[in-house]
């Protein structure tokens, strides 16, 4: 009596084989498109968000220096309206600072 057995042959092995290697290869070049498509992605964003973020800085100044100059005309009108307060003020930040100096 002949056992049957289910093993493939060596043919249907290497055919096996070779169809793994095909699929290996298309994989390698799927991955390879893959990775440079998210690398120029990634690039352009970062420039994107390079010029975003100088544009946001850009404005932050802008906006500072109006809101500087908005203060110094209050500080000027401020000290022309009332003198001696002002030097009443600085001459007492100047004992404080006189004070903690000492310390």
């Amino acid at each position: 009596m002949k056992s049957e057995t289910n093993t493939p042959d060596a043919a249907s092995v290497a055919n096996d084989f070779e169809e793994l290697t095909k699929q290996l290869a298309v994989l390698r070049e799927d991955i390879a498109k893959l990775a440079k498509s998210v690398g120029a992605t990634a690039t352009k964003q970062g420039r994107d968000m390079g010029a975003d973020i100088a544009e946001g800085f850009d404005e932050a100044q802008k906006y500072v220096e109006r809101k500087g100059r908005s203060a110094e005309e209050q500080l000027e009108t401020s000290v022309a309206t009332h003198p001696f307060m002002a030097i009443g003020l600085a001459a007492l930040a100047g004992l404080v600072i006189g004070a903690l100096s000492r310390r």
